[in-house]
């Protein structure tokens, strides 16, 4: 795995060269499957598994498996491809035989597990080496988790650690959605230069040494009141800041709706989005329905728009006690205990 090789990406108007190595370590490029192959040293004959590959599976994969082929609320509203063999089935349970894989790949997908261990253990059951890659814990705060993620992961010497996610909404509402997706320069350092800072990347050859480390009272993605609220939490923060990835955050604000249909907030913020997307018809459905199960100004203001006006987007008004007990954790006089946080996982 030569590391030191020099990657040369274009974006646009911005083009960047740099080495797949920094300050901190060797940078897998997992966004470039083919450049992936190579340097997880994959041969042509190597059989391939793809633990939860949802829409994006790795390319050389024989088998991907995927929980829900039915729903894709973990997939951000994506499908899956019809090009690729899937398995329905889920990353602690494994229909596979003892050592049936050369190499088991999951990238993006521990981090939404019920129980990591189980995970890990079926991985090293099926397959004879492979690859973890999950976000990293302090870039999920500082950015946002995806709203089905159970776990935050660090890297502790040669151990992968699974922490229980201790809050429902965003302490700091998902600030990387406007940072992130309007800087070509922020998304070549964030998803390829430093992809080994803001994401947990793991290779292991025999056994995963891992650990779990888990709270009474933690986040719960199957728990419906825990997965609305998350789901809805990332939809608002995105039209706060600016209404990015709109496509996804309807599937979010869709879901909050499956999950909780009496609930106005979510009717109006789906209206809102599909406002946004043109989807005019579907909006001024999604307004009326807010209107209707609470009559306030501002879903009254909503439902009686005209093409060219623009929609109020309504924000949490209350909190969550599951937020509050990890606000006054964390929270010192003047600011928040980022090095408590980070350090001191046993609570």
């Amino acid at each position: 795995m030569d590391f030191n090789k020099l990657l040369s990406l274009n974006m646009g108007n911005y083009t960047r060269q740099f080495p797949l190595k920094n300050s901190f370590g060797n940078v897998f490029p997992v966004l470039n499957d083919q450049l992936l192959s190579g340097f997880l040293q994959i041969d042509e004959k190597d059989t391939v598994l793809d633990i939860g590959g949802g829409s994006n599976p790795f390319h050389r994969a024989n088998v991907v498996t995927e929980p829900f082929l039915n729903r894709n609320s973990h997939r951000g509203g994506m499908s899956v491809p019809a090009s690729f063999d899937y398995v329905e089935c889920f990353a602690e349970k494994l229909p596979f035989d003892d050592k049936s894989f050369d190499f088991v790949i999951s990238r993006q997908v521990f981090e939404h597990t019920v129980s990591p261990k189980d995970a890990c253990e079926e991985m090293m059951r099926v397959g004879k080496r492979g690859f973890i890659e999950t976000p990293q814990k302090i870039f999920e705060l500082l950015l946002g988790p995806n709203p089905s993620h159970n776990w935050f992961v660090t890297l502790q010497g040669d151990t992968i650690v699974f922490e229980r996610r201790m809050f429902i909404r965003h302490p700091f509402r998902h600030l990387s959605m406007s940072a992130v997706p309007s800087s070509p320069e922020m998304q070549m350092l964030a998803h390829w230069e430093f992809k080994n800072i803001s994401n947990v990347q793991y290779y292991w050859e025999n056994r995963i040494k891992y650990e779990v480390i888990d709270h009474e009272g933690g986040f719960d993605y199957n728990n419906p009141d825990h997965a609305s609220q998350s789901h809805l939490d990332v939809a608002i923060c995105s039209l706060l800041l600016g209404g990015y990835y709109l496509p996804h955050r309807e599937a979010d604000a869709l879901e909050a709706v499956r999950l909780k249909p009496d609930w106005a907030l979510a009717r109006n913020t789906l209206g809102v989005i599909q406002w946004k997307m043109g989807k005019l018809d579907k909006a001024k459905q999604a307004f009326e329905a807010a209107l209707l199960l609470e009559n306030r100004d501002e879903y009254r203001h909503n439902a009686a728009l005209i093409e060219g006006d623009v929609p109020v987007v309504v924000d949490f008004e209350d909190t969550l006690g599951m937020d509050e007990r990890f606000y006054a954790k964390y929270s010192k006089t003047g600011h928040f205990d980022m090095m408590s946080y980070l350090f001191k996982t046993h609570a």
